[in-house]
């Protein structure tokens, strides 16, 4: 089994029921912060169209010499040995060889096959068995068949599954829960390139039910252990819930993807307000009543209908044109900042200044403004430092709800607030429209939300781009904290 910490075994208490199926619950309190489980994954996979090389897990296009059957990078001689012997020792012709080498998504089922050869994987092997699959649910849809195609009939016509230990039990229906497996219960991990992700498997971590209003923060660091811990106070017997989608999306688009990737249908608290607690991330304006009236889709119903005037409404068709078309143009404009103001003047017209897209937007120019920012040759006005805080504001009043207590994108929001309203104050200072008492007074406001940027990110693992994000905060609190003594001794000796 792969390696599971204490902290799981003593914390948490794994149950079952009809509608969550396997869940875990506090078998005791449980701090904010408290790490509540850390986990080695059994399985490593690559995502459906890439190849991985199965040792560093980079992108390549070349195979093990000796097995032939998994990928090997050139830059790395060998890979697990057990694996390698055993699928060599298979004697596979070359024209049999070829077969599985092209079609991609084979080498994941190769994966869990593996683990069923070897006795000292079998336990583990049968504990995947146990992971939900949802079978049922998937049985004769496109990825149903997609799999028959590109995994299941490629296995049968080179004969690899008979010359497996009683390969004669491996029928379609075995291969089809075990890719259902990885569907339904992997965690997107980091990829070794920038912005590239590949899927691991954990037992454990796979437990947790889902909410979009979760209780649980997790990170996965550059090892790939996965860190859970709690985002606030938990009490003993309660539900712990993580988050398996975008919290920043709106609840059509969190529940599709739940829906299509996890096959059921989330009825969280947030998914079953149509405001989303307030937040208005998924409304869309009512031009009728202007202004604060906002129109709403209705869990139980499905129709669009105004808060204010039951009378005004919207067809489903309506709104679904508006938001293609909507993050088409935000695709577009996301470079160029001058259109995506446009864009979200234009779009405010339509959509809640917190609608999820909104947000999308608002995140892209702030992001934009922090280059412009760090790059001094473009002699940034202060209109432009006013911005990008008006901005970091406004997602946080959106996160403040949809992300209660520890959360690592409320953490580098309120970070982005804090560092440019320093970088303003010392600005104004240096110009000499603020004078040091003025300048003091920011940066002790400065330090508070600093402080508590870096409280929420002090839970992260170190070797994660948030774990070093809150060592570079730490270090830019102490200048900080030297400036702010320098500023006080500055303004004790004109008083004396």
């Amino acid at each position: 089994m792969a390696a599971v910490s204490e902290d799981f075994l003593k914390k948490c208490e794994v149950k079952h029921n009809e509608t969550l199926g396997r869940f875990v619950i506090a078998s005791r309190h449980i701090g904010a912060g408290e790490t509540v489980l850390l986990e080695q994954p059994t399985l490593l996979l690559a995502n459906s169209a890439d190849r991985r090389c199965c040792s560093c897990h980079k992108l390549t296009t070349s195979f093990c010499g000796q097995c032939r059957l998994l990928p090997l990078c050139g830059e790395c001689a060998s890979h697990e040995s057990r694996d390698c012997q055993r699928l060599a020792n298979l004697q596979l012709n070359a024209e049999q060889v070829e077969e599985l080498q092209t079609h991609t998504e084979v080498h994941g089922a190769l994966k869990y096959l593996l683990l069923r050869e070897h006795t000292e994987t079998q336990a583990q092997y049968e504990e995947l068995l146990q992971m939900e699959s949802q079978l049922g649910v998937r049985r004769d849809t496109d990825i149903w068949r997609h799999y028959e195609e590109e995994v299941i009939a490629p296995l049968h016509a080179t004969g690899l599954l008979l010359k497996l230990h009683n390969g004669a039990d491996i029928d379609a229906e075995l291969l089809q829960r075990l890719l259902g497996i990885a569907d339904i219960n992997a965690y997107e991990i980091r990829a070794p390139e920038t912005g590239g992700a590949m899927r691991g498997i954990y037992m454990r971590a796979a437990l947790f039910a889902h909410s979009c209003l979760p209780n649980l923060v997790t990170a996965i660091d550059e090892q790939r252990q996965i860190k859970i811990y709690a985002s606030r106070a938990i009490a003993a017997g309660e539900v712990l819930y993580n988050c398996y989608t975008n919290i920043l999306l709106g609840t059509e688009e969190r529940r599709h993807i739940l829906k299509t990737g996890k096959c059921f249908d989330c009825q969280c608290v947030r998914c079953l307000d149509p405001t989303e607690l307030g937040t208005h991330m998924s409304s869309f304006v009512c031009t009728s009543c202007i202004p604060g009236g906002y129109i709403v889709r209705h869990s139980d119903t499905g129709v669009w209908q105004c808060l204010l005037n039951a009378e005004h409404t919207l067809k489903a068709e309506f709104v679904a044109n508006v938001l293609e078309r909507a993050k088409e143009e935000v695709f577009h404009a996301r470079d160029d900042i001058y259109r995506l103001e446009l864009l979200l003047v234009k779009l405010g017209r339509l959509l809640h200044g917190n609608h999820y897209i909104m947000l999308d937007l608002k995140q892209h120019i702030a992001s934009i403004l922090r280059q412009i920012l760090q790059n001094m040759a473009h002699r940034p006005n202060r209109k432009v430092y006013e911005r990008k805080i008006r901005l970091c504001q406004e997602i946080l009043l959106v996160l403040k709800v949809v992300a209660p207590g520890l959360n690592r994108l409320k953490a580098i929001a309120l970070y982005e607030l804090a560092n440019t309203q320093a970088e303003l104050g010392r600005k104004l200072y240096s110009e000499q429209e603020h004078n040091a008492s003025d300048l003091l007074a920011e940066l002790q406001q400065t330090e508070v939300m600093s402080r508590e940027a870096l409280r929420m990110l002090l839970y992260e693992p170190i070797s994660t781009p948030e774990g070093q994000l809150a060592r570079n905060m730490l270090r830019e609190l102490k200048e900080l904290q030297n400036d702010m003594k320098a500023l006080q001794q500055s303004n004790d000796d004109v008083i004396n």
